[in-house]
């Protein structure tokens, strides 16, 4: 701003000083000529004019370089914070990557723990649900029966609670994964109406499913498994009276309710059935009888929410309680395969029936060999796919039926050896493969190759129901 002012000055001196020397040439008698005025005083002006200018842009490009400063000054500022964000977010994700890392270790040592759990766990109970169903068809002494019964009953609920805690524990650790599908739901319910009816039936219960047609989106071993939990609960909590399961289409889903005249469920419990470990209140007297984990329900709620299909309940206490779960129908609904009730119900005989048993723990095949010649059928058993087959050889009849376990010595899988079966007889023999794996790619590879996958541990009753209804099946 000085250096304006000083500009002012100068130019208002110079003006000053040309308008004394014009007046100083203009005679005194005499008055000065307008044009000469005029010049000097345009020429002032101008001169003003542009010293002006010239402080104005001087004044505005010490500004813009006083801007410029002060702008470097702050992205370098900036920068500097950037850089020590920048720095810290590294510091944070590499904390973060070695969180994961510790994780993804624990994830593989939880599953191969599970998969340990599945396989070797399960296999004494399995052996041990082949004896008791042995034990069962002998004519014991009237003393003994309550005991062996007690033994059953025992013997099932810690089957019961070993596989919930199971699946709890493979939900909790994300290791299941829905393969969703378009299969016909008459295939499930079939399952379940072979695996329930006993079990209503010897606690004096009606138990009866309204099959459907239809063809659903989604994954057929979780929609299998929900209802089965909601299935043994309801049988689990009534006493007396039936247990129907409706099926209805509405609005583009297939809905199946489990409806029961149970002891019901409180306004208030049923904000906390879902959760684990929770029970509803019983009399004293029902309790042993109907003795859990509280587990079944909060299972369900982790597959729902897995698949992402809506859940539904009604319930009041002493009116029973209706469980109904919506799936989304396929596109198309046209049946390719014969899908229907399942006739394992029917009272068939395994009378001279001629089963293989292949599995390499001689337990199994003691236990499983006394269990179908108490239900009169011919039994042959090896350890191995080529011994069974060698074995076999020296029969005239073709095997009606193939019990395989899937994990057998010598890196031998059951489905390659069923199928190595059929393929050395020429015939498409019905087969059950057992098992301890619960991966939905056996699952799969199972269905592909026709065959009926059960999953140890197994009860006398539902092995029963499933040889009768693939004996059923083939004399059709």
């Amino acid at each position: 701003m000085s250096h304006f002012r000083t500009c002012q000055l100068t130019a208002f001196a110079m003006l000053t000083c040309h308008w004394q020397v014009a007046s100083a040439t203009v005679p005194a008698s005499g008055s000065a000529s307008p044009c000469w005025q005029s010049l000097w005083i345009w020429l002032g002006a101008a001169m003003l004019a542009l010293v002006i200018i010239t402080t104005v842009y001087l004044w505005h490009v010490r500004t813009l370089k006083k801007q410029k400063q002060d702008l470097e000054a702050e992205i370098k500022l900036r920068a500097m914070e950037v850089s020590a964000q920048r720095e810290e977010l590294e510091k944070v994700n590499l904390a973060l990557l070695k969180v994961n890392k510790r994780q993804e270790a624990q994830q593989s040592e939880l599953t191969r723990f599970l998969a340990v759990a599945s396989h070797d766990l399960r296999q004494p109970m399995h052996a041990l649900n082949l004896y008791l169903g042995a034990l069962t068809n002998f004519e014991l002494p009237a003393a003994m029966r309550p005991v062996v019964n007690n033994l059953r009953h025992c013997a099932r609920t810690m089957d019961d609670m070993f596989a919930n805690l199971l699946d709890l524990s493979r939900l909790d650790a994300q290791i299941v994964e829905p393969q969703l599908k378009e299969f016909a739901i008459a295939e499930v319910l079939g399952k379940l109406d072979v695996e329930f009816t006993p079990q209503a039936l010897a606690k004096g219960l009606q138990f009866q499913i309204h099959h459907s047609l239809a063809i659903v989106n989604s994954d057929a071993d979780l929609v299998e498994q929900i209802l089965r939990n909601l299935i043994a609960n309801a049988i689990r909590y009534t006493p007396t009276g039936h247990i129907v399961v409706n099926c209805l289409e509405f609005d583009q889903q297939l809905q199946i309710a489990v409806e029961d005249t149970g002891i019901g469920i409180s306004t208030h419990d049923q904000e906390t059935i879902f959760e684990e470990f929770f029970q509803v209140e019983r009399k004293q007297e029902s309790r042993r009888s109907t003795m859990g984990m509280g587990l079944g329900l909060a299972i369900v709620q982790r597959l729902v929410r897995l698949l992402n299909i809506p859940i539904k309940l009604q319930s009041q206490p002493d009116h029973g309680s209706t469980f109904a779960i919506g799936l989304p129908l396929a596109a198309s609904q046209e049946m390719t395969d014969k899908h229907g009730r399942s006739k394992a119900s029917n009272s068939a005989s395994l009378l001279q029936a001629l089963i293989v048993v292949i599995d390499d723990d001689e337990n199994i095949l003691m236990a499983m060999r006394g269990l179908l010649e108490r239900w009169d059928a011919r039994v042959i058993t090896a350890t191995s796919g080529a011994g069974a087959l060698a074995l076999c050889s020296e029969e005239i009849k073709i095997p009606d039926l193939l019990i395989c376990d899937y994990r057998l010595k010598l890196n031998e899988n059951g489905i390659d050896v069923i199928n190595n079966f059929r393929e050395e007889f020429n015939h498409l023999i019905s087969a059950i493969l057992i098992t301890g794996d619960i991966s939905p790619q056996l699952s799969d590879d199972a269905k592909a190759a026709g065959l009926i996958l059960m999953h140890k541990p197994i009860q006398a009753e539902n092995l029963h129901g499933t040889l009768t209804q693939l004996l059923n099946e083939a004399k059709q």
